[in-house]
């Protein structure tokens, strides 16, 4: 794969991520709070919203790795395109940045100097 394909591929799936979490995210949290499905589902559990994230992430990333044990030469998830797991599974590491920057007081994260202005600076070499 040339840099260029795998840029137009990462662009592709962060573009399905974006929006995935606009379509789900008001069936998980509302409108307000977009952090409200862990923060709510933490307490009656015992757990933190972290934890709770974690045991969502997990369920994607479980799904990916039994795939790839099952097919180790093209992974594919037998219920859904294995794409969107992997779509779901990034949207949980960016919420859990989402709650570590809330927790942090800082609401304006585009505006620090050391955090990058778009997910894609992170992924480029």
């Amino acid at each position: 794969m040339t840099p260029e394909r795998r840029e137009q591929a990462v662009s592709e799936l962060l573009e399905e991520c974006r929006a995935l979490r606009i379509s789900k995210g008001v069936d998980y949290s509302g409108a307000s709070d977009v952090l409200d499905n862990f923060k709510r589902n933490a307490e009656p559990w015992g757990l933190t919203k972290y934890q709770v994230l974690s045991i969502y992430l997990s369920k994607h990333l479980d799904s990916v790795r039994n795939s790839i044990k099952a097919n180790p030469s093209y992974p594919q998830v037998e219920s859904e395109p294995i794409r969107n797991r992997i779509a779901d599974a990034v949207n949980y590491l960016l919420l859990l940045h989402c709650l570590l920057e809330e927790d942090a007081g800082d609401s304006q994260v585009d505006q620090r100097k050391d955090y990058p202005h778009t997910v894609l600076s992170v992924i480029k070499p």
